[in-house]
This record gives C-alpha cells, structure tokens and sequence, in this order.
C-alpha cells in the first residue's frame, strides 16, 4: 500500500488539413510544488518493539525519526514490520531486517487548492517543563484532538474539510520496561493552503512520539 499516490497527464495535438497546419505548440507549464519521497515496509522480528525500530532506521538515515530524513508507522496486520517513508534514497537496508520491500518512487503534487483524503496516527498534547525534562500530556479526547488540528492546520499549509477523530493506546515493551502512548487516529479530508509549509510538515511528522512511529500522514487521491 503505497502512502502517497498522484497522476497528471497532458496532452498535445496537430493536424494538417488542406494545406494548413493547425497545431497547439504547447501548453503553459506551470511550475507546480511536490514533493518526492520513497516508501517501503521494513520487516524484523515479531517481537521488535517501534522504539527498537526506530534505533535501526535511524542508523541507516544517520537521523532521528521527524528530523526530515525518515518517518515511519507500524503495520497493523503484520507484527514487526513497519512502513517507512523517507526523503532521500535507500543506500542499505536495517542490520536486523528480516526482509523489506524494494522502495518505491513517490511523486505527490502539493499545488494550492489540491484536495486529498488522508489518515494520521498522532499523539497530540500539552507539553510541561518540570526541571530539565519535557513530558507530553496527551489529549484525552476526540473534541481536543480534533481542536489542536484545525488550529493547527493553518500554520502546518492546509485546510481540514473533515475530520473523524477515535482516540487509541499503543502500548509495548522496550528493554523490559512497558510503555503507554495515547494518540488519535484521524481520517478525513484537507486541502493544500500553502504547499512548503505542507511539505515541511509531511516530512518532519505531526505531534509528539515520532520515535515510537507515531506522526507519518499517509495522502491518498
């Protein structure tokens, strides 16, 4: 499952006719932003937890996940493997890959006014400062949730049109000490406002938690 998909086509003609040429020479080209990026599924063992995950990636990326190289989200269906989007190419797969797709090249156009639907796993809260630590208080409520996005949606490049918010926990264990992260998932539609604020926000995730494979906004057409 791919988690961007676009097309555009276009299309030029000539035809000679009693001894005139009646052609269209070209169509104005306009400049439209995008934005490339190459998705695969990444599979380890079952038991590999998202934190454990993300270590591996980050050594292939030489980034921490939503710092502009890599994001990436378990796979629901299957234990331990994770789907990862990244915006530079594959130079060599996770020491301790069990197996992985053969990236695939992404094109999405993010010109003003595109519409796409669109689902999002995220944990989105209050953050508190106690001393030289930060700690996420996560909205425990869809009317939260669904209020921090379209505040939000404006500064991050585009518009919700709808929105269907059901509140989740990702629960695992990670060097023998269990972890709780609330989070939303978001499925809806939106419309591209200002397409390098949208392209900045899809490659560097939404919310909090990134390194646990929470924050990849998956476009669909």
């Amino acid at each position: 499952m791919a988690l961007f998909s676009s097309k555009r086509t276009s299309r030029g003609t000539q035809t000679r006719r009693s001894g005139f040429i009646h052609s269209v020479l070209s169509f104005t080209r306009l400049e439209i932003p995008v934005l490339e990026v190459f998705e695969t599924a990444v599979a380890f063992a079952p038991e590999t937890d998202p934190v454990s995950a993300h270590s591996e990636l980050a050594e292939v990326f030489g980034q921490k996940a939503g710092e502009g190289e890599f994001l990436f989200r378990a796979d629901s269906t299957i234990a331990g493997r994770f789907w990862v989007q990244s915006a530079t190419p594959w130079t060599r797969w996770p020491a301790s890959a069990v197996s992985a797709l053969e990236p695939k090249r992404c094109v999405v156009q993010l010109a003003e006014g595109l519409m796409y639907r669109f689902a999002l796993q995220v944990c989105a809260g209050r953050v508190k400062i106690a001393g030289n630590e930060k700690k996420i208080e996560p909205y425990a409520t869809r009317e939260d949730v669904e209020a921090w996005l379209r505040a939000s949606a404006l500064r991050y490049g585009f518009t919700p049109l709808m929105l269907d918010v059901s509140m989740q926990t990702l629960r695992f264990a990670h060097k023998a000490q269990k972890v709780k992260i609330d989070y939303a998932q978001i499925e809806g539609a939106l419309e591209v406002a200002e397409p390098e604020s949208f392209k900045y926000r899809l490659c560097h995730g939404f919310g909090h938690h990134r390194r646990a494979g929470l924050g990849l906004m998956h476009l669909m057409t």
